[in-house]
């Protein structure tokens, strides 16, 4: 009897790990166990948002974004103040005395300043080139305004890279590329608001007015992505940035109007409503993109950024 009894027990055990395993699977197919690893991540920079816009401009879905997540109105740029070294930095984890982007004009075979380390190619490292190093497979793609930005780093290692015209355009883009090959990070430029400080001047109406129309767009960007994780049970993180500030029509100079940038991050692992004390740097983004997807063991030696663990939960 106690030998019978045993092997009902055993054989009861045996079927509830079969039904839990196949639990698991089905759950990870449906993606319900993904909430804790988020799939991808989504860089959504916005070349000359100053701290002094996303406050006075109506923002209804950046300020949702600040109530959701994790921010700071104190993040700083890199000097000089211009967008070639900050989109680089935001780009490669380091500011110009390692990586040499010092101007617009920079590309991999004309430069003043050597970079500390390179690859093949010539490039500094980049986030691209980590999350490779992660996950070989992993999909990576960049939309971007700026034609300048696709020669800061090795676009080699991307799987789709395209120059798109507005920023309608290039969110629209970015999602068809995600809902179809569902890539690890995504990169969106968006260059209005930089070209309407250029021509109007920071501060001015049709400044804030650029804003808010690219806060629009990025609310319907988000409608379409969340009805997507619903139905699909994707995950995202979003962090939204900028490159620089401005003063008058210009940046590129040494004032607080033109460094402080706002820094925004939303996600699942992220903490809610949260106001992050610790300083940021735009070189501790790709580090911070890193965590998220727990590639963080491949931050080079060679980058001065860190993770902005504050922002995240655990």
């Amino acid at each position: 009897m106690k030998r019978i009894f045993k092997t009902l027990l055993s054989l009861f055990f045996l079927l509830q790990g079969i039904s839990n395993f196949a639990q698991t699977n089905t759950q990870l197919r449906r993606g319900k166990v993904l909430k804790e690893k988020p799939t991808t991540v989504f860089l959504i920079g916005i070349d000359g948002l100053s701290v002094d816009g996303l406050t006075k401009a109506n923002t209804p879905t950046m300020d949702m974004f600040v109530n959701m997540g994790a921010s700071s109105l104190k993040a700083r740029g890199v000097m000089p103040t211009s967008s070639g070294p900050n989109w680089g930095s935001m780009l490669l984890g380091a500011g110009p005395e390692q990586h040499g982007i010092t101007s617009n004009g920079w590309r991999v075979n004309d430069y003043s300043i050597e970079a500390t380390i390179k690859d093949g190619d010539g490039f500094f490292p980049s986030v691209f080139d980590m999350i490779k190093k992660e996950d070989s497979k992993s999909k990576l793609g960049v939309f971007h305004e700026w034609g300048t930005i696709r020669d800061l780093f090795n676009t080699k290692v991307l799987h789709h890279i395209e120059k798109t015209g507005e920023m309608n355009e290039s969110l629209d883009k970015a999602f068809a590329y995600f809902k179809k090959e569902r890539p690890k990070f995504v990169f969106v430029h968006l260059d209005a608001v930089d070209g309407a400080g250029h021509k109007f001047g920071h501060g001015s109406a049709e400044y804030y007015q650029e804003i808010e129309r690219i806060d629009n767009a990025l609310g319907s960007f988000y409608e379409k992505l969340n009805a997507l994780n619903k139905e699909e049970g994707t995950v995202v993180n979003i962090l939204v940035t900028s490159d620089h500030g401005g003063v008058g029509t210009s940046h590129g100079g040494s004032t607080m109007e033109e460094i402080i940038i706002p820094w925004i991050l939303v996600g699942p692992n992220v903490k809610r409503g949260h106001t992050i004390e610790q300083p940021i740097n735009t070189y501790d983004t790709p580090a911070t993109i890193l965590r998220l997807l727990d590639a963080d063991r491949h931050i080079p030696i060679q980058w001065t950024g860190k993770p902005v663990l504050e922002a995240i939960k655990n």
